[in-house]
């Protein structure tokens, strides 16, 4: 049993251990959530939204966080307006727009 024990007198273990607990306990609660709005697909669809503002940063020169950052408000808005709207539902207005964006990060980026 004590080399189960063992690892966690290393100071690097026991923040790692704390990191992941609160990690664990948010990610619980935070995903409840969101699986309820019916947003499972959200965090997938904006970490692959990003990649046409970073190719289009990376072809201008400019910064790419900013590039990914400002697809990801654009992208972000989309599904918003498009939910709100009423013409689709939320999770229809995720997958049509990390579709597009997907696609056109990959056109943008095999253009290089």
């Amino acid at each position: 049993m004590e080399f189960l024990l063992q690892p966690l007198t290393y100071a690097f273990m026991q923040r790692g251990m704390l990191a992941a607990l609160l990690v664990g306990i948010l990610c619980a609660v935070m995903g409840t959530y969101v699986v309820l709005r019916g947003m499972a697909f959200l965090g997938d669809a904006l970490a692959h939204a990003i990649l046409p503002g970073v190719a289009v940063s990376y072809l201008f020169g400019g910064n790419l966080l900013l590039g990914a950052l400002a697809a990801a408000v654009v992208v972000a808005l989309g599904i918003g307006y498009f939910s709100r709207q009423g013409s689709v539902k939320e999770d229809t207005a995720i997958g049509i727009l990390f579709a597009a964006a997907l696609s056109l990060g990959v056109a943008l980026i095999s253009s290089l």
